[in-house]
């Protein structure tokens, strides 16, 4: 993904995440520019252009544009690509954030090739968390290392100055509940 945006408006790549996260929502035109935080001109601009070349479909209901991600040999092609490029840290968290053992997902540290996470929750698939890993590992080259905390230990982590566990958390399930 960081290759599209050295090429591509990183505005438009935002707007086509969006629809690619959901595919079978229906978004308005202002449900668009507050999710991606782009200004509804411009968000316009841009949803009239993946209109016009069959990326996006708009439907008009009673007064009200929606668009939605497009059915077709193009967006299939897109998603294939996204897909190859994705980040294998994000496919970990999509893979494993569905377990409901798992309460949140704190990024200690990440670089090229490597990453160190925390995982928050009590009684972990680590069999499962393994395996994905392993996955992960032999097809992108890239290593994830995690530790198991429990919501206790979280909280009292959360209490110490020098380590801001709150801006680290990568995924938690009471905000995507």
């Amino acid at each position: 993904m960081d290759v599209l945006r050295d090429l591509f408006d990183e505005r438009i790549i935002e707007i086509i995440n969006l629809f690619i996260r959901n595919p079978e929502k229906q978004y308005s035109l202002s449900e668009v520019a507050n999710t991606t935080k782009i200004n509804i001109t411009t968000t316009f601009r841009i949803l009239n252009k993946l209109v016009s070349k069959n990326y996006v479909k708009a439907t008009v209901i009673g007064k009200i544009r929606v668009y939605q991600l497009e059915k077709n040999e193009k967006t299939r092609n897109l998603l294939g690509f996204l897909k190859k490029e994705g980040d294998p840290l994000q496919k970990f968290v999509e893979e494993i954030s569905p377990h409901p053992r798992i309460k949140k997902i704190v990024l200690e540290s990440k670089d090229g090739s490597n990453a160190k996470i925390l995982m928050v929750g009590d009684f972990l698939p680590t069999d499962k968390i393994n395996k994905l890993i392993n996955q992960i590992k032999d097809k992108h080259k890239f290593n994830i290392t995690f530790v198991e905390i429990s919501e206790k230990q979280y909280e009292g982590l959360k209490n110490f100055k020098n380590y801001n566990l709150e801006r680290k958390i990568i995924w938690d399930r009471k905000k995507t509940l």
